[in-house]
C-alpha cells in the first residue's frame, strides 16, 4: 500500500530583527517540524509602528526573504504569516448584538473603535473571533485591528518574492495557538507568552477567554515584571470575583528560569512552563553545531503554519 500524500505547511514570522521560516507536517500522532530557518535583517531594515511605514529598506527586506526562501527550498507553497504584534491592537470587545454578515460586523467594530484609532476609521483592517456570550447576554469578540496600509506594505513586499500569505495573524496570537492544547479546560488559568519585545497575558475560566492584554515590553526591560504585575492587577480590577489558580508560560526569547522565578514572586499561584518540545516532534533536526533545535524560538512561525488547517 502506498502512503497517503502528506502536504507540508509553511509558516513565516517577521520580527524587527529577522524572518523565520518553518515547514511542518500533521501526522496521526501530532505535528512534526520538518525544517526551520532564521535569517537576520540588516539593522534598521524595519521600524515597527502601528501607524507609519514599517519597511525602511524594501530592497534589504526582500533580499533577506529571498535568502530564507532559497535556503528553505520553498517553491509556491501556501504560507501562514505572523506579523509583528507591535503593529496590531488586540482586544476583547462586547456588543449587545452582532450582525450576521462578516462585513457588517467589521463595520460595526470600526465604528465603535474609531475614537481609539490613531488613523482614519476607513483605513482599519479588522478581524475577529466570537468568544461566546456574557451572563448579561452580550456577545464577546476577540478583535484585532491594524492599519490597512501598514499590513498591505508587508503583503506587497512579500509579493515581490512570490509569497502570498493565506492567513495573517499577530505573532502573539500564533504563539498562543501553538501552545493552547496544554491549557486545561477547567479552572481559572492564565497564559503568559513572551516574545522578543512583547508579552501577552490571557486568562481563561473553564476554557472560555475572559481577559486579554498585550504589552510592548521585552524581558530585558527593567520594568518588565512591573508591567506584568500591573497587567495582573488590571485583570483583578475587571474581574474582582476571580482568582488565577495557575499561570502557564512560554518564552520565545529565552530566560525561562528567570521568568519562572519572577512569576512565582508575584502571587500565590502555581507556575507551569509549557515546553515547546512537547508540542511538536523535531525528528532528527539539529541546530548549529549539532545542538538541538530551539523550538520555542520558532513557536509563532509554527503557529502560523498550523493556522492553514483551521
Amino acid at each position: 500500500m502506498f502512503k497517503r500524500f502528506q502536504r507540508l505547511l509553511t509558516g513565516m514570522e517577521i520580527t524587527a530583527d529577522s524572518v523565520k521560516l518553518v515547514r511542518v507536517l500533521r501526522e496521526k500522532r501530532g505535528w512534526r517540524l520538518v525544517s526551520c530557518i532564521s535569517v537576520p535583517f540588516p539593522e534598521e531594515t524595519l521600524k515597527l509602528s502601528y501607524k507609519t511605514q514599517n519597511v525602511n529598506d524594501p530592497q534589504a527586506f526582500t533580499q533577506v526573504i529571498r535568502e530564507a526562501i532559497r535556503r528553505a527550498e520553498i517553491k509556491g507553497s501556501r504560507v501562514g504569516l505572523s506579523i509583528p504584534s507591535e503593529i496590531v491592537k488586540v482586544t476583547i470587545q462586547k456588543y449587545t448584538e452582532v450582525p450576521k454578515r462578516v462585513e457588517e460586523t467589521e463595520r460595526m467594530i470600526a465604528w465603535w473603535s474609531r475614537k481609539s484609532l490613531p488613523f482614519p476609521v476607513d483605513g482599519a483592517r479588522i478581524s475577529f473571533h466570537q468568544l461566546g456570550v456574557t451572563p448579561q447576554g452580550e456577545a464577546k469578540l476577540l478583535v484585532a485591528v491594524g492599519f490597512r496600509d501598514i499590513i498591505r506594505e508587508y503583503e506587497m513586499d512579500l509579493r515581490e518574492v512570490k509569497i502570498h500569505p493565506e492567513v495573517i495573524r499577530p505573532s502573539c496570537v500564533n504563539q498562543f495557538n501553538f501552545y493552547q492544547e496544554r491549557i486545561p479546560p477547567a479552572g481559572t488559568l492564565a497564559f503568559l507568552g513572551l516574545l522578543e519585545n512583547f508579552f501577552t497575558f490571557f486568562v481563561f475560566k473553564n476554557g472560555e477567554l475572559i481577559f486579554y492584554h498585550g504589552v510592548r515590553r521585552g524581558f530585558a526591560d527593567i520594568h518588565f515584571f512591573q508591567d506584568v504585575e500591573m497587567t495582573m492587577e488590571l485583570f483583578s480590577n475587571e474581574n474582582p470575583d476571580e482568582r488565577i489558580e495557575r499561570i502557564y508560560f512560554a518564552s520565545q526569547a529565552g530566560f525561562e528560569k528567570e521568568l519562572r522565578e519572577g512569576l512565582e514572586s508575584l502571587g500565590d499561584m502555581e507556575v507551569v512552563r509549557i515546553k515547546a518540545e512537547d508540542m511538536i516532534t523535531t525528528s532528527e533536526l539539529q541546530g548549529s553545531g549539532g545542538k538541538p533545535i530551539q523550538v520555542p524560538y520558532f513557536a509563532s512561525a509554527i503557529g502560523a503554519a498550523q493556522s492553514l488547517v483551521e
